[in-house]
């Protein structure tokens, strides 16, 4: 099983497990899990990427068979090209995390086209994270919108040879942003938010195609064993939960 959508690192707003790189990986244990895509939790709000980055790396360099680094940029930062470079040529980055609504930038906007270019001369495969955790749950004084369902489409038309991962997206997100893609075939979404309706993965399986559904946990945010039961116990094939908990993740982030 590969989880397509972890973090590791605090949350300001409440105490979290798994936090760390020995926390987290005996929960992959305990659930299965063999790899993780993951990234910095404090990225989404440093003003400073590069140093939630430098700290990612560190954390799972010593662990290459079990996480790939997802490494945070935010283009509305100054200088975040340099720090793309360096990502690039220190940290081997092949994965890049975007938090539009946390970094306040339009996803189809100047700033999120100079993010997605860069993506695309350097083959990254892009996550962008349309929200943390459900709205209702937000500190009253830090309540942040998820990224608009059109927002996303957009990007996704307009740069239809990079490959994207919308990650923490709720099921009739997930289905608006669908819709809005005449040309889908670059877009995948994983399931650590979808959390309903009834049958919800044999709905997204149906109206996306096996081929663009990922297991995600979204740890530590969420309890992961919501998401993996929602998979384990949906009514599809033995071939199509193959690719949802494995085989889609190696063939998006070349862990194959």
């Amino acid at each position: 099983m590969i989880d397509a959508n972890a973090n590791l690192g605090n949350w300001p707003f409440r105490q979290l497990r798994y936090t760390t790189p020995a926390a987290l990986l005996g929960k992959m244990d305990a659930l299965g899990i063999e790899q993780a895509v993951v990234s910095s939790l404090e990225n989404v709000f440093y003003k400073d990427q590069l140093s939630g980055n430098r700290q990612l790396y560190a954390q799972v360099k010593g662990h290459v068979d079990r996480f790939l680094p997802a490494f945070t940029i935010n283009p509305t930062f100054p200088g975040w090209e340099e720090d793309l470079a360096i990502c690039i040529q220190e940290f081997g980055m092949r994965v890049m995390r975007l938090h539009p609504n946390y970094h306040q930038y339009a996803l189809d906007s100047a700033q999120g086209a100079a993010a997605l270019e860069a993506a695309r001369a350097h083959n990254f495969t892009v996550i962008v994270t349309t929200g943390i955790e459900d709205t209702r749950h937000h500190h009253p004084l830090v309540k942040v919108p998820d990224v608009p369902s059109e927002q996303v489409a957009l990007a996704v038309s307009a740069f239809s040879d990079v490959r994207f991962l919308v990650a923490a997206a709720n099921f009739s997100s997930i289905t608006a942003i669908r819709s809005h893609c005449a040309q889908p075939q670059n877009l995948s979404f994983e399931v650590s938010r979808v959390q309903g309706p009834v049958g919800d993965i044999e709905k997204l399986c149906a109206t996306l195609g096996a081929d663009r559904v990922l297991f995600g946990s979204n740890l530590p945010l969420h309890v992961p064993e919501a998401a993996k039961m929602a998979v384990e116990h949906a009514k599809i094939s033995a071939v199509e939960r193959e690719k949802i908990v494995r085989g889609n993740a190696a063939r998006l982030f070349g862990l194959e």
